[in-house]
């Protein structure tokens, strides 16, 4: 079945409508530190770009009959292995989906002070692959 560009540029709207909202979210780190309304949005948002991000991956490995993924991790590096992203790219994601999987399943042990410093390298890195798979669809 061909990769459904409709439903793959819907998604990708839906990430960077995630990220513009984060990128609006204005806060110091203290500010931010101090208040789990803070936290708890910017967790959510990320949380939910690098899931739709898993989504249009596995939309295009099972669209392209690839092998299929053991994790959502993997599905990144299943991409790279096709030459459909970048190595590069596909570490980024692979470290984009630990960080949900640590936001979903570990929250108590979440590390708030290394999320207000990590997460505009994260943007970065969802916006590059957001760039990639928008030009596989051309």
């Amino acid at each position: 079945m061909p990769i459904d560009k409709i439903l793959i540029k819907e998604k990708l709207n839906k990430v960077n409508q995630y990220l513009e909202r984060i990128e609006n979210m204005h806060f110091s780190e203290d500010q931010f530190l101090e208040n789990t309304d803070y936290q708890d949005l910017l967790t959510f948002r990320l949380q939910q770009a690098i899931e739709t991000c898993i989504d249009i991956a596995t939309h295009i490995i099972s669209s392209l009959n690839l092998e299929k993924p053991e994790t959502a991790r993997s599905s990144f590096e299943v991409l790279a292995k096709h030459k459909i992203i970048t190595k590069d790219v596909a570490q980024s994601l692979t470290f984009a989906v630990s960080f949900r999987n640590l936001a979903v399943h570990g929250y108590e042990k979440f590390d708030f002070k290394r999320l207000f410093y990590d997460y505009k390298k994260d943007l970065v890195d969802l916006k590059r692959f957001i760039s990639v798979i928008l030009n596989i669809l051309k």
